[in-house]
């Protein structure tokens, strides 16, 4: 399982197949809800900046952000995305994130491509 430790540096985590960039941010998901901060269609989770960490502060729920396959310190591409990409980001990826972090009724937060997953 993922390191849940507060405020973590990004690690690696293994999602389909991929390594994915991920930072938790404050409480466990068994402690508060959590919010899980989705990019949009060139983001990461370094473009997000201090936002996520600000929302968790003024929320008081638990955060994840992560950078999809090909974007931020996640595994590059090796191959051309499929037309499918986004549908599988949101029927295969995203669950599977949720999963690897314990995270259940997760309150999701994006904007632009990233919308496409809500």
């Amino acid at each position: 399982m993922p390191d849940h430790a507060a405020n973590t540096v990004a690690q690696l985590v293994p999602i389909a197949g991929h390594r994915l960039e991920c930072s938790w941010i404050g409480p466990l998901p068994s402690a508060t809800p959590t919010l899980v901060f989705l990019h949009e269609g060139l983001g990461s989770v370094s473009l997000w900046r201090d936002f996520p960490e600000a929302l968790c502060r003024q929320t008081g729920c638990g955060g994840l952000v992560y950078s999809r396959w090909g974007h931020g310190n996640s595994d590059g591409l090796d191959r051309a995305r499929s037309v499918r990409f986004m549908r599988d980001e949101a029927l295969i990826v995203l669950p599977q994130v949720l999963a690897a972090f314990e995270i259940q009724g997760p309150i999701l937060v994006g904007h632009s491509d990233a919308a496409r997953l809500l």
